[in-house]
């Protein structure tokens, strides 16, 4: 972290003056509710419906899902949702299992991490994912008995003691040399089965050579993928078929309908989940007796597990995708075709390609398109999250192209919300909640238009001073630039005929208004300068800057992001680093191009990011570039001399390293990070800077709880101010210049020791040393 502090003026309190201090005594305390989480502390804002596998003691079930995990407590009807923010060490759940003996819950992650969970705390088993040269090591299914897992992975089977919480042994099997996967485990009685790719095996419990394959008795050569005991009998399945084993091998029981997702123990029987694979939303369940007969079912679009209680309840996991958003999640089954819904709140989906973030409220949405900027089909569309609820707006235009929303903005001044479907066009909500789609007779056709299917790619927004809506048109027939004004007119700009594709993505515009966006598929960026008259498309001029010095000064060609500095300099990401344009309004006259910042890293001194592919980048209210790349974030400071922060999936709760987008509140200091596996948050330490002192600081916490080793934050003061602490005798304990709009103190005084619990104060000083705003709160012992 970077703090500004002084040395100076450290016995300042005559200079503060006993009379500020008693004026202080009588105010109200500084606003404190509301805050959101802490200063450097992380949220992930992640779907909890799409459940893939359940475990329940009875009263609690553990649910993991593709993006997360959240218990359900049926007594006291309480959810809790976790992810890598609060306690989980990774994403991609593959199982989950519980063990009564030792209460504890086991999450296997398809990636072979492993977490314990016991009394709302997690305990992290990294070995066989941190393990080298011994392949894939994928866990397929987790089973828990007795004190014991038993994780089915691709390298075997792998035993942990959860009393010890270690992995007590690996269980190998192999054929032609190579490791056979092990893709199921069940115990009945003294033995344990597994189905392996080579197998179905059966040993002892309590074998003392249980590690050595030719220990085990081959009961089967077929391949199974699915296996669970229920009164006595072992069934295993594979594809649409059922088997049961008995001395002589498996023998075929019934064919299901569609493909086996689980098998699971019931009361009268074995569970089986089945799916159709043609994405249909066709799944069920059936409970079927040992003699074939049904017990029981349920129809639900997805169906991967089913838990029956000792009451006769039956439960099941179901991971539908967002077309069926109201048939998904942890249910309650309540008939054959009825069930009830438990899970915690969030976005309709995972990806996130962008995001509007103003004081704590969002609009995201969820895209999409891939790195060749083709479409997606994705119509989850957008959501909104205020006051910790979502809603998510799956269906907007009748046309089936509206879809695939990339770009999302929220424009304060009138409250209008703009959506950008890269095939559909724009979606205009008014505050009322109604909302317009403009595509056709407005906005100019893509390329990958076909009679009858107009595609509208819209990929960037953004409004100037005068409310007008400025929006890039990707791969446009003739203009990739086009607009709307405040009072909803379409004035045609011209066409750049520099940009041989017409593509174009994301725009800002400059401190002389000129408008700038970048130009994938290899065709660089384009300034563009409306001379502030729109009805007049003839005097427009613009530029195209490319790869080179004489051709637009940047390292490559190929642009990826793009973004405005405090200091007014273009910002330029490309898959080979940064190039910035610091004198935007003589680009066009051909008297500035873009700038490749030299760096020095320990001995060495290279381009900024030279080799990065700069996917993203955001300026903070310090004047910061946030920056992410394919191989996770950093944060570097206002002169790119320093990294304050360096984040990735190993060492933060970040989904993934494969940066989509990064979007700041301005007021609470969030830095959101958009993600295709999740979008999570980080509250840094810098805000948007005041014009003026607010009225009352905002400071939190406030009272500061005792054992609290986080930041201090006191947010609301001019740009840059200085900002003072100081004890209640008006001594100065600390002194810091303010990041944008916010100060931060980490409660310790100038040797490094934390300060004395006590009432504090917060004074911040203009340049001339007058004091210009005051606020108190406590620090509890």
């Amino acid at each position: 972290m970077l703090f500004l502090t002084s040395m100076k003026n450290k016995k300042q309190s005559a200079a503060l003056g006993i009379g500020v201090f008693l004026a202080l005594l009588n105010q109200v305390p500084a606003t404190a509710q509301g805050t959101g989480p802490a200063i450097e502390q992380w949220r992930c804002f992640l779907p909890y419906s799409q459940v893939t596998s359940v475990a329940t003691d009875g009263r609690t079930f553990f649910c993991g899902t593709t993006a997360g995990f959240f218990t359900y407590n049926r007594d006291d009807g309480n959810l809790s949702p976790y992810s890598k923010a609060n306690g989980m060490s990774d994403i991609g759940l593959s199982g989950v299992a519980y063990d009564k003996t030792t209460g504890t819950a086991v999450l296997a992650y398809a990636n072979s991490n492993i977490d314990l969970f016991k009394d709302n705390a997690f305990t992290n088993l990294p070995e066989l994912k941190l393990s080298q040269g011994i392949g894939d090591k994928t866990i397929h299914n987790v089973m828990a008995y007795n004190g014991q897992a038993y994780l089915a992975s691709n390298m075997g089977i792998l035993v942990l003691n959860l009393q010890k919480k270690e992995v007590k042994e690996t269980i190998r099997f192999s054929g032609n040399n190579t490791d056979a996967p092990v893709y199921a485990t069940t115990l009945i009685n003294d033995s344990i089965y597994a189905a392996t790719s080579v197998g179905l095996f059966r040993s002892l419990v309590t074998n003392p050579f249980i590690q050595f394959q030719g220990q085990w008795d081959l009961v089967d050569t077929g391949t199974y993928r699915y296996m669970a005991a229920v009164n006595g009998i072992v069934y295993v399945a594979r594809r649409d078929s059922l088997y049961r084993v008995a001395s002589g091998g498996a023998y075929f029981q019934e064919q299901t309908a569609y493909p086996v997702t689980h098998l699971d123990p019931g009361k009268e029987g074995l569970w089986i989940s089945a799916v159709s694979d043609t994405a249909q939303g066709l799944g069920y369940a059936i409970l079927v007796r040992p003699d074939g007969s049904r017990a029981d079912s349920l129809v639900t679009p997805s169906a991967r597990q089913v838990v029956e209680l000792a009451n006769g309840d039956v439960w099941f996991a179901d991971d539908a995708p967002y077309s069926y958003a109201d048939k998904r999640g942890l249910r309650k089954k309540i008939s054959a075709t009825q069930s009830e819904p438990f899970f915690p709140d969030g976005p309709v989906v995972n990806s996130s390609f962008d995001v509007s973030a103003y004081n704590g409220e969002l609009w995201v949405a969820h895209g999409g398109k891939d790195d060749n900027w083709n479409t997606l089909g994705n119509r989850s569309n957008f959501s909104h999250y205020k006051d910790g609820r979502w809603n998510n707006y799956p269906w907007v235009d009748a046309n089936p192209w509206v879809q695939d929303f990339i770009r999302i903005l929220k424009d304060q001044g009138s409250g209008k919300v703009y959506a950008a479907s890269f095939s559909g066009g724009l979606m205009e909500m008014a505050p009322d909640g109604s909302w317009k789609v403009f595509n056709d007779g407005v906005l100019d056709k893509s390329r990958g238009s076909t009679p009858g299917n107009d595609l509208y790619q819209l990929s960037g927004l953004a409004v100037d001073d005068q409310g007008n809506l400025w929006m890039t048109n990707h791969a446009a027939q003739q203009y990739e630039l086009a607009v709307k004004t405040r009072d909803g007119k379409w004035p045609q700009l011209r066409s750049i005929a520099g940009n041989s594709f017409h593509s174009a993505a994301d725009i800002l515009i400059d401190d002389y208004g000129q408008k700038w966006f970048i130009a994938p598929r290899n065709e660089g960026a384009v300034v563009y300068d409306d001379k502030g008259t729109l009805d007049n498309a003839s005097d427009d001029t613009y530029f195209v800057l490319r790869k080179g010095k004489g051709a637009g000064g940047l390292p490559e060609s190929v642009t990826m992001s793009i973004v405005k500095d405090k200091d007014g300099a273009i910002w330029i990401g490309t898959n080979n680093g940064i190039g910035i344009v610091s004198c935007p309004d003589q680009v066009i006259a051909r008297q500035c191009e873009a700038e490749l910042k030299v760096v020095q890293e320990d001995q060495f001194a290279d381009h900024l990011f030279s080799n990065q592919s700069i996917k993203a980048m955001a300026v903070d209210g310090a004047n910061r570039k946030w920056i992410g790349t394919s191989n996770g974030v950093w944060l570097i400071s206002a002169d790119a001399e320093q990294t304050i922060y360096r984040f990735t999936e190993d060492n933060s709760p970040l989904p993934s390293n494969m940066i989509e987008r990064i979007n700041i509140d301005p007021v609470t200091g969030d830095v959101y990070f958009s993600t295709e596996k999740g979008l999570a948050s980080f509250r840094s330490t810098a805000t948007e800077g005041n014009a003026s002192n607010d009225e009352k600081l905002f400071i939190y916490p406030n009272p500061v709880p005792s054992g609290y080793s986080g930041m201090i934050a006191v947010r609301g003061v001019v740009d840059n101010a200085d900002v003072r602490f100081t004890d209640i005798s008006g001594q100065m304990v600390y002194r810091t210049k303010a990041l944008g709009g916010q100060a931060v103190w980490n409660g310790k005084d100038y040797t490094g020791k934390k300060v004395q619990s006590g009432v504090y104060l917060v004074f911040v000083v203009n340049r001339d040393g007058t004091e210009k705003a005051t606020g108190k709160f406590i620090i509890h012992e």
